[in-house]
């Protein structure tokens, strides 16, 4: 029996400063494998791109989910844990493919119909050790 997909992140909170990747932890539940798709899903407040994670999420038994998230430059982020029926899955997935194929990750403009934003923080990434 299916209800409405639900998560959050616990790992990282609002306004931490993170590395260039970041270990997220959370939980969701009502993610079924046929119907929806946990993605989480990086929007670059600089680029005003969204960046894919590898994915779909994998949710164990018990609703929890770790994954790690990498970014680009330094700036202002939304890590956005995202519901994506089997159209928006399969989008994702095909510019996962063609990234890897290319060695390049443009980030996609918007994100595909089909997807429900179920959590989001924001964090902020800075660049080494400068003045």
């Amino acid at each position: 029996m299916s209800g409405i997909p639900a998560a959050e992140i616990t790992t990282p909170v609002n306004d931490t400063r993170v590395e260039n990747s970041v270990f997220v932890k959370g939980t969701a539940h009502n993610i079924e494998g046929e119907q929806y798709y946990l993605w989480l899903v990086l929007f670059d407040y600089n680029a005003n791109r969204h960046y894919p994670q590898e994915g779909p999420v994998v949710v164990s038994s018990n609703g929890q989910w770790e994954m790690t998230a990498s970014f680009g430059s330094s700036g202002r982020y939304d890590i956005t844990a995202l519901a994506a029926d089997k159209n928006a899955n399969e989008i994702f997935i095909l510019y996962q493919a063609a990234s890897e194929s290319r060695a390049d990750y443009p980030g996609l403009p918007a994100l595909p119909s089909g997807c429900i934003t179920l959590a989001s923080v924001t964090v902020s990434r800075r660049e080494g050790s400068g003045c």
